[in-house]
């Protein structure tokens, strides 16, 4: 009878250790997920940080082609002239060479 109480207290204090082993699996792998999570923020703010270095030296390229055709635009009405611009368009050798003009304004 003694022996049964103390087999009977035995498996209930394995069941509890049981539970407190699955309890400490559950916490390891929720420890596992948040550090998983937290590399994979880590990994997509670095990302960000260099797609935004990318994006800001299409701004300045932009910028920079923006300011080049606005020079140009601008020399090209204080010549307030035609400029002719000849293009020779090379032929066939029994074909002769014609010739195209093109007129910027």
């Amino acid at each position: 009878m003694e022996r049964d109480i103390i087999l009977e207290r035995l498996e209930k204090k394995l069941a509890e250790k049981e539970k407190e082993v699955e309890e400490l699996k559950k916490m390891l792998s929720v420890n596992k997920i948040e550090e998983l999570k937290r590399e994979i923020v880590k990994e997509i703010k670095n990302e960000l940080k260099e797609i935004e270095a990318k994006l800001t030296e299409l701004s300045k390229t932009v910028e920079t082609l923006m300011s080049e055709v606005l020079y140009l635009k601008s020399e090209l009405k204080k010549s307030g002239k035609r400029d002719i611009v000849e293009i020779n368009v090379k032929g066939d050798r029994d074909k002769r060479v014609d010739e195209d003009i093109i007129v910027v304004e």
